[in-house]
């Protein structure tokens, strides 16, 4: 799927799904990744400080939430890319002729009619 690692190809090559199904698709990637690396961030913060009360080292601490946020945006850009296309998916199912027919059989009859 990835030519590099900030690099994705346009469609998977085995069964020729457009990645970005419509424009605007990565914005939500983008939230995925920012939201991972907050969170790791939120945990570092308070596991150090919890695990240290009552001296807490200020200086280590604020270098390990500074190298997260440097550095977890650009670790986590392949996996939120990825992510956030398989939630599309299941948002938004597939269409009549965006897949290779050989993979995967879309019937848009099937998929409105009520599951039991």
């Amino acid at each position: 799927m990835f030519r590099n690692w900030f690099a994705m190809t346009d469609r998977c090559p085995t069964c020729t799904l457009r990645f970005e199904r419509v424009e605007g698709h990565w914005i939500g990637s983008l939230g995925l990744n920012t939201t991972v690396v907050f969170t790791v961030m939120l945990l570092v913060l308070l596991g150090g400080s919890i695990l240290f009360y009552p001296d807490v080292p200020l200086g280590p601490l604020l270098g390990a939430e500074v190298a997260i946020a440097l550095l977890g945006p650009l670790a986590f850009f392949p996996p939120s890319r990825t992510l956030w296309t398989a939630a599309d998916l299941l948002m938004r199912p597939l269409a009549t002729g965006e897949i290779d027919p050989r993979f995967v059989v879309v019937d848009p009859e099937r998929d409105r009619r009520p599951r039991h």
